[in-house]
């Protein structure tokens, strides 16, 4: 999503502990990740700076107009829980690896969360979810979908379609993103139907 990145300091201390991000500029990540929730929370604190506040709203309903229209056609239910919501969906989870360059070694990059097919159910249709749901976490914040691998930032989400259903890959060159992915990747199925073989991407 295109932002209005504009080199104007902002206190985030009003969110305390919870979010103890300290001041940040519209340039920063701290910035990129906040929720529409945030950015409504950092505005109404900030009466006495009316630059910040209209920094912070404009923020937050461009995240809400990009999720009405990511979500449009998709119901709520699914924007809401997500495509990984129901367990006895999902097949397997596979962690992958690969290199982050070319003379590299193997490293941990994410996880491969395999679905059932489903009567109706596309790519094209899964991908749109996915694409809604990510949308919706920008806004409401992702702390409620902290055990789902989609709730984790900086990182790369595909669809593509297999023999029985589809396959979602969730990926970071990050190392700690992706141990995060895995982690929770994992706790989708749980271990002992976890494929934790060394997988290429």
């Amino acid at each position: 999503m295109n932002r209005t990145h504009v080199a104007v300091k902002i206190c985030l201390a009003v969110f305390g502990s919870a979010l103890p991000l300290g001041c940040a500029t519209t340039e920063t990540a701290a910035f990129r990740q906040m929720s529409a929730a945030d950015h409504d929370r950092v505005a109404s604190a900030a009466p006495a700076d009316p630059q910040t506040a209209s920094e912070h709203l404009s923020a937050a309903r461009q995240l809400r107009d990009a999720e009405r229209l990511a979500c449009a056609d998709i119901p709520a239910a699914d924007r809401d829980a997500g495509p990984f919501a129901n367990k006895d969906r999902i097949e397997n989870v596979q962690v992958l690896r690969d290199r982050t360059w070319a003379k590299g070694m193997m490293q941990p990059v994410g996880v491969a969360v395999y679905l059932r097919a489903e009567p109706g159910l596309t790519e094209q249709w899964l991908s749109r979810e996915l694409e809604c749901h990510l949308a919706h976490l920008a806004v409401v914040g992702r702390t409620a979908y902290d055990r789902s691998p989609l709730a984790q930032y900086g990182t790369k989400v595909t669809v593509a379609s297999t023999a029985t259903g589809f396959r979602v890959t969730i990926t970071s060159p990050d190392i700690d993103t992706a141990r995060s992915v895995i982690a929770r990747g994992e706790s989708l199925v749980g271990e002992a139907t976890t494929n934790i073989a060394s997988n290429r991407l």
